[in-house]
């Protein structure tokens, strides 16, 4: 698993490297040649997120440039945004195109301790084929969940397509929406209906009172 997830590491940095290199400045450095469709993704993250309240702090795992900071003011966000990515060269547009921005080259899988924040958000970060497979991913998500006090929403392309990229990573989502239940939480929904062949999963914590009641208390 360490040698295979250096390959990962090392392969994901030579891709992004291209193509922050050739576009830096929008959502094409993060193979988003769609801006409609990306802010669509965007949205089907945050629809049901409180993101009014200046208490709510939100992480973006693979942040990249941080479109979805930007996306995230065009709404109206008034929350607290830190983003995590592990290639510098997005890191660098993100911290040219807006200005104090929160953004970190941490790479989750290597943290021994880490912050909470209320919501775990993640965009696009298992679609592209850099040699992770799906104990890869479990892995990855149940380590997102430990990073959130609320929910962690994150989406996928779905297996359920009639054309396969050879470049892209598909996932079952029946198989991952089991797992997730039997290993995270049992709070969960499944999103597959509204972007083609994707699909949107949001991971929730349990309130107090049902952890309460499982104690017997």
């Amino acid at each position: 698993m360490k040698n295979n997830y250096k390959k990962i590491i090392k392969k994901s940095n030579e891709i992004y490297d291209d193509v922050a290199k050739k576009y830096p400045g929008d959502g094409r450095a993060v193979l988003w040649n769609d801006p409609q469709s990306q802010y669509y993704r965007f949205y089907e993250l945050v629809k049901n997120l409180d993101l009014n309240s200046t208490n709510k702090s939100i992480l973006d795992i693979g942040c990249g440039n941080c479109e979805l900071y930007k996306f995230l003011n065009f709404i109206g966000f008034r929350g607290t945004y830190t983003g995590y990515d592990i290639n510098d060269k997005l890191l660098k547009q993100a911290k040219r195109r807006f200005k104090n921005i929160n953004v970190y080259n941490i790479d989750i899988l290597s943290q021994k301790k880490h912050s909470k924040f209320d919501y775990v958000l993640m965009s696009g970060l298992f679609n592209v084929d850099v040699g992770q497979d799906n104990d890869f991913i479990y892995s990855f998500i149940k380590l997102m969940f430990s990073y959130c006090r609320v929910a962690v929403i994150f989406n996928a392309i779905s297996t359920h397509v009639n054309y396969r990229d050879k470049n892209l990573y598909y996932l079952d989502p029946a198989e991952l929406l089991t797992y997730c239940i039997e290993n995270i939480t049992s709070r969960v929904t499944i999103s597959h209906h509204n972007l083609p062949f994707n699909f949107t999963i949001t991971l929730y914590k349990f309130p107090n009172w049902i952890s309460i009641n499982k104690k017997g208390k």
